[in-house]
């Protein structure tokens, strides 16, 4: 017998092997498909991920940039205020002592008016005093 014919015995039990055979060629090849769409699905995702976390790297940098900028106006502001603290303390003490000096010389002002007035009524007085001395002089004198 030559091979083509063959006892149909043997070629009926090679068919349903080939037959499933084929069926779990194309399954595995449905499989190799799915996976591989799963596959490009996970990396996009993944791909996605990444730049969302360097996104987020990127914004966290500039926020930590920007804190460390406002960290050092702070600074630079404290130290201002600081140093306006101790003009307004001077200011404060030097206005204080301006202010004593000139409650005493105030003082001292009206003590000087009171002599000034007494002074002026003293010398009125001797003023009277002399013309009156001086009409009675002129009555002496006179014939």
């Amino acid at each position: 017998m030559s091979a083509p014919e063959r006892p149909s015995s043997s070629s009926s039990t090679v068919d349903p092997l080939l037959k499933d055979l084929a069926e779990k060629k194309q399954n595995f090849r449905r499989n190799v498909v799915s996976l591989a769409a799963e596959l490009k699905e996970v990396r996009g995702r993944l791909n996605s991920q990444q730049q969302f976390v360097a996104n987020e790297t990127l914004i966290r940098q500039e926020a930590e940039n920007k804190v460390k900028k406002m960290e050092k106006e702070v600074t630079r502001l404290e130290k201002s205020l600081e140093e306006r603290n101790l003009q307004l303390q001077s200011s404060t003490s030097a206005s204080e002592m301006y202010d004593k000096e000139l409650d005493d010389l105030r003082t001292l002002l009206s003590a000087t008016r009171a002599t000034a007035d007494a002074s002026a009524q003293s010398a009125e007085s001797a003023q009277l005093q002399c013309s009156a001395l001086a009409k009675e002089l002129e009555k002496k004198n006179s014939p």
